[in-house]
């Protein structure tokens, strides 16, 4: 049925709410149903990935840890093996190398530590397409975004850091809605990133109130965290492990890329980690390091292990059937287990 207005419409002073119904109607922004041949005929590319299992080469993914679990050393590792060309972790491939620009919005000092990073790091890094911004008068918004999008254009950037979401986050008055104020700042980062075809890893800690909850879901915020962005990357030390332990779990899981978990290990020397364990036995290490150290490379039966351990026969059987599925443990003979890896 069509709108009625009157004459007034004319003269540019329509009734505020025939404006509203009258732009409620504009076929412009009705929603658009595709058919089949609609969808078959959109330009978009693929997914594919930017570092081989790790990160896509388009799309906002978080890196998510608690404070001191090595988040932006990881990060500011991505960036030098994309911006280098040289595998990530010694192990997996960067499939599209270009220039890297990390933006320090959390670490007053954040120069500094990148350049001791660079200085001490086994990957060569002169000349590389690596740029360092420290503070910027932004905070999350279409400034922001319009700043970046100039970035990625001008640089042809491959991957941008942001360190951290939280120092760059505007600030929350009475009234505003969490929820959709997380969403916002993080759809248009997504979409910023697939329209110009660039990585971007936005570094942001984890809540001590979400301890309890998988490791997905321990982002602090809101669900819109995870649930507008490409990828989670989180980080975290190893509980059962001495404090200063130098190894971490990473998990990985994304849209479009098969979940990852793996053990890094810190390498102080170099300030970088190098990979130690890949797979499902990751979550486990602490107790495949255990194992190792009672057994070495000799065969042992549940039996033994309870003994060694001084758990009941009924754990060892349940953890001696986790790490055999992991991969972890190899049987040789009838009950008895050695470990391969």
């Amino acid at each position: 049925m069509p709108i009625k207005v009157d004459a007034a419409e004319d003269l540019g002073v329509m009734d505020e709410k025939a404006k509203e119904a009258k732009k409620k109607h504009d076929p412009i922004a009705e929603p658009q149903v595709l058919s089949v041949a609609d969808l078959q005929a959109l330009d978009i590319p693929a997914p594919s990935m930017l570092i081989e299992d790790v990160i896509s080469d388009r799309g906002a993914s978080l890196i998510v840890g608690a404070p001191k679990s090595n988040k932006t050393l990881l990060a500011v590792q991505m960036g030098i093996a994309v911006a280098s060309g040289n595998p990530f972790l010694e192990n997996y491939q960067i499939l599209q190398s270009g220039p890297v620009l990390i933006l320090e919005h959390d670490d007053p000092a954040g120069a500094g530590s990148v350049k001791t990073i660079l200085a001490v790091s086994p990957v060569p890094v002169d000349g590389i397409p690596f740029f360092f911004v420290g503070k910027v008068p932004y905070t999350f918004g279409v400034e922001l975004l319009a700043w970046l999008e100039e970035q990625i254009t001008t640089r042809s950037l491959r991957m941008v850091i942001l360190d951290s979401y939280t120092a760059l986050r505007g600030s929350r008055g009475s009234g505003i809605d969490i929820v959709k104020a997380e969403q916002y700042d993080l759809t248009m980062l997504d979409e910023l990133a697939k329209r110009t075809g660039c990585a971007i890893a936005i570094i942001h800690h984890s809540s001590k109130g979400a301890a309890g909850h998988d490791w997905d879901s321990q982002a602090a915020g809101t669900f819109a965290m995870t649930a507008s962005t490409e990828a989670q990357i989180h980080i975290r030390r190893f509980s059962e492990l001495e404090g200063d332990a130098p190894e971490r779990l990473v998990r990985i899981r994304g849209r479009h890329q098969k979940g990852v978990e793996m053990v890094i290990q810190f390498r102080a020397a170099t300030l970088d980690h190098k990979l130690l364990l890949e797979g499902g036995a990751s979550s486990l290490y602490p107790l495949v390091m255990q194992i190792q150290t009672a057994f070495g490379t000799q065969p042992f039966s549940p039996k033994d292990m309870s003994h060694q351990l001084g758990s009941s026969r009924a754990t060892a059987h349940r953890q001696l059937t986790r790490l055999y599925k992991a991969g972890a443990l190899e049987k040789r003979g009838y009950g008895e287990y050695v470990v391969t890896i």
